[in-house]
């Protein structure tokens, strides 16, 4: 049997790390990482191990869970390097009793066997406090209403879609998941921007009852605005939502990749040129951000060197597949 590679590792964060730690070192190595980004032959592999070490650590329970193996996995390594040392008993299967009470069990004399595993061991009860308590782990940061809903995976490369939390996340979260969320007391209108995703969709719902929702807006773009009389936001295939609270520090003349940027603030008006379209690149001009009809002011694609114009009334640029923009003139 393959042995389960570690997550922390994988994500290069803490068995400590908070849900947002975790998501933001996962959105630092994807922009590495990503093969959209990264040509190198092993990068989709790599994103596959990250998504699934996200979905892993993002899901309480499953954390839970996944931090018991661990520990037994280490516990048996330990034995196997120094059997004198009865360490791997503190994490026995078998052993369904409290972490204080195994803490308990613990001698002086035991410590004193142990000498230089002190910290070790002190770091693994703090991984089984969170398991075990009911009042250890943080807030989760994913989640879905709507068990029912296809969340899609988290980005392109990742071998399955996560399986997500049912547990919504407090009401003005900074982030949230593929789903179906209230807007006003699951998340809060405004601004939202997605990880990068060749597969996402969404929706705003104006309304969530009866035999059909209401669709008051729909898109694919990365950046959408949910507005404040929306009843609900559905997407799939996004990723992870961050809320866009203040404005961009990006310069607008520098050069962008991939994803869905606000024009005047990350993208000046003028004339860019990508520089690559050998996967097929594909953009669009958009006059709005929250998916109706006229969103859509110019869209194009092609497999060559593209050089387009965009222009100050804009409010953002969506491009995929197409490399790097830079800017070329006014």
């Amino acid at each position: 049997m393959p042995t389960e590679p570690d997550h922390y590792e994988v994500l290069q964060v803490s068995p400590n790390a908070e849900p947002g730690v975790i998501l933001a070192a996962y959105r630092r190595l994807a922009q590495t990482y990503h093969p959209d980004v990264n040509p190198d032959p092993r990068a989709p592999e790599r994103m596959r191990r990250m998504n699934r070490a996200l979905e892993i650590l993002s899901d309480p329970e499953k954390r839970a869970e996944y931090d018991r193996r661990r520990l037994r996995r280490l516990a048996v390594q330990h034995m196997a390097e120094q059997p004198r040392v009865p360490y791997g008993t503190l994490y026995g299967e078998e052993q369904a009793i409290g972490w204080r009470a195994r803490i308990a069990r613990l001698s002086l004399g035991w410590l004193a066997i142990a000498g230089g595993l002190g910290v070790l061991v002190a770091a693994l009860a703090m991984i089984l406090l969170r398991g075990t308590s009911d009042s250890g782990g943080g807030s989760p940061v994913v989640g879905s209403r709507t068990a029912a809903q296809s969340p899609g995976a988290a980005v392109a490369g990742a071998s399955s879609a996560p399986s997500l939390s049912t547990t919504p996340p407090p009401g003005g979260s900074g982030t949230f998941s593929n789903g179906t969320w209230l807007v006003g007391e699951e998340i809060a209108p405004g601004m939202w921007r997605a990880i990068r995703s060749r597969t996402c969709s969404w929706k705003r719902l104006a309304s969530i009852e009866g035999t059909s929702d209401t669709v008051a807006g729909n898109g694919s773009s990365l950046t959408v605005e949910i507005r404040p009389t929306d009843a609900a936001f559905w997407s799939e295939g996004c990723g992870w939502w961050t809320q866009i609270l203040e404005a961009p520090s990006a310069a607008p003349g520098d050069s962008f990749g991939p994803g869905t940027w606000l024009v005047n603030k990350e993208v000046e008006p003028g004339l860019w040129q990508n520089s690559d379209s050998s996967e097929g690149c594909r953009w669009a001009r958009l006059s709005s951000l929250d998916g109706a009809p006229s969103a859509v002011s110019a869209t194009g694609s092609g497999t060559s060197i593209i050089t387009i114009e965009i222009i100050a009334t804009d409010r953002a640029f969506d491009s995929w597949g197409c490399g790097t923009w830079t800017r070329v003139g006014d």
